[in-house]
């Protein structure tokens, strides 16, 4: 092998490194079924069997809470202590949390629910941010996944309703969670991130949205409320059920009430810099979606309506760690507008510049990240 040949070996194991993590993620509404105002605790069996059959390392958790108002963050962490304790098996006997799961709830809430995140694996940082009515938060974690740079998890719960008044909050929802997203990425350069929510809309062109896409709002706004959550750089891998729908609620006894593609595992696209994420695996989980309405051993046709009218969305992903060991890259992806990054091998040699240019000024997004 020739000095050049070897330099291109050298610079594939610089760029993608040895190191690859396997990681299992969902995100559910769980339709209060957890929490510790009155939840809908006959919901709990069921919402545990999926749960332990699909072993998510990281649940991000919609509709944490119950059917009373009066929402205290620690209680329902407590709630959500409790039901992992008593009720999760994969996480093996007597698990403790702070050593074999960590929990946060998010801090902002309607009175009633909110959302939550559970993980095998500690945060580095966890926090929440209002992204608006009706007192909505994005839950923001930096998870110590090993094998990788961090993980960023990102939980959000958009508003419902299909009338204009709900189509302007659920499009500032969308528009402050970007923006936090986009934050968030500047500040952790070399973390890949997901984000998981019930947006409570669909911009597929085979479904039907709650409100008009494109439309324009009363304050000028245009409504895309997916895609604005999704111009953080995030990439929709399109979950399906074992009958290749990709409908997540509702979930009721008879398949033709499937309503609406809400749910979404979004994850971030991959990057020159930044730990990358493949997808190995994407389903919606419904024990009503199966070929000849046979649901997986040990499940019975009703379990998923029983734990919630949504159903849950999971990925298997792989992520490949950014190698320390690179000077050239790691914290200096570029951003739109700001810079290109270039590498150019001479004799054998890398060579590394970073051209910086003016950002384009002929649209007010570009550049904004």
């Amino acid at each position: 092998m020739n000095r050049r040949s070897w330099s291109l070996v050298a610079l594939c194991g610089l760029i993608l490194n040895a190191s690859a993590t396997e990681l299992r993620i969902m995100s559910w509404n769980i339709g209060r079924a957890i929490g510790a105002n009155n939840p809908n605790s006959a919901q709990q069996p069921y919402v545990a069997k999926i749960a332990n059959y699909l072993k998510p390392d990281i649940w991000i958790l919609h509709e944490v809470g119950g059917n009373s108002s009066g929402w205290n963050p620690l209680d329902q962490e407590t709630a959500l202590i409790s039901f992992v304790q008593t009720n999760l098996t994969y996480y093996g006997n007597n698990p403790q949390p702070g050593r074999d799961f960590y929990v946060y709830a998010n801090r902002n809430s309607d009175g009633w629910i909110s959302s939550a995140i559970i993980s095998r694996y500690r945060f580095i940082e966890v926090s929440d941010v209002n992204i608006g009515s009706p007192n909505r938060g994005l839950t923001m974690g930096w998870i110590d996944v090993p094998g990788t740079n961090g993980l960023g998890v990102f939980g959000a719960h958009f508003k419902s309703g299909g009338y204009t008044n709900d189509a302007v909050k659920r499009q500032t929802n969308a528009e402050r969670t970007r923006d936090e997203v986009r934050q968030w990425r500047i500040r952790h350069r070399r973390s890949a991130y997901v984000l998981g929510g019930d947006l409570n809309e669909n911009e597929d062109p085979d479904l039907n949205s709650l409100f008009d896409i494109g439309a324009t709002l009363p304050d000028g706004r245009t409504y895309a409320p997916i895609s604005t959550v999704k111009s953080a750089r995030l990439h929709d891998h399109m979950p399906v059920d074992a009958l290749d729908g990709k409908r997540t609620y509702k979930v009721t006894t008879r398949n033709s009430d499937l309503r609406n593609r809400f749910d979404y595992l979004l994850t971030s696209e991959t990057e020159w810099g930044r730990d990358r994420i493949t997808a190995l695996e994407a389903i919606v989980f419904n024990t009503r979606r199966f070929p000849n309405g046979t649901p997986p051993d040990g499940f019975d046709l009703n379990d998923s309506p029983s734990a919630s009218d949504h159903a849950p969305v999971f990925l298997r992903i792989r992520i490949d760690r950014w190698g320390p060991g690179s000077n050239w890259g790691g914290g200096n992806a570029p951003e739109p507008g700001t810079g290109v990054q270039v590498l150019i091998m001479v004799g054998g040699s890398l060579i590394y510049l970073r051209l910086r240019r003016l950002p384009r000024l002929s649209s007010p997004e570009r550049g904004r990240f």
